[in-house]
């Protein structure tokens, strides 16, 4: 269902988002500056193309403050999702086929790739370029 937002008008709110695939997907969190107030915008974005796109284009509708990774569990080993900080993606070219890969470092150092990725494992540190670049963030304690 979707909610039209009385703040902005041309903002929608949705009660509820349904993935079924076993994918990681982002959670990004955006400031918005308008005039001397400024609010956090959180969206969810389910591929690293849109992501990017996003945040070249600026429209994650302002400084993007965080990107949480969210991965399944066969990408992460646990048995239930997990959502860390992430802190770099890069792009891990495939030397047959058209299919991206990417390689997600996160907060605490671990690395995750895409294990739906036949081959990757072999290529994963063959590097062309880093999509996005955040700095990592102290833990809490």
């Amino acid at each position: 269902m979707i909610i039209s937002s009385k703040l902005e008008p041309q903002l929608q709110l949705w009660s509820c988002v349904e993935q079924i695939i076993l994918v990681p997907w982002f959670y990004v969190t955006a400031l918005k500056c308008n005039g001397d107030s400024t609010s956090r915008h959180m969206l969810l974005v389910s591929d690293v193309q849109t992501l990017e796109e996003l945040i070249l284009s600026g429209s994650a509708g302002g400084e993007v403050e965080s990107i949480l990774l969210a991965t399944p569990p066969a990408m992460n080993c646990k048995k239930i999702w997990l959502m860390e900080q992430l802190t770099e993606i890069a792009y891990v070219p495939k030397s047959k086929g058209t299919v991206r890969h990417y390689r997600f470092k996160v907060n605490d150092g671990k690395v995750y790739t895409n294990s739906c990725d036949p081959g990757l494992e072999v290529e994963k540190n063959n590097l062309i370029r880093v999509v996005i670049s955040l700095p990592a963030h102290k833990t809490r304690q």
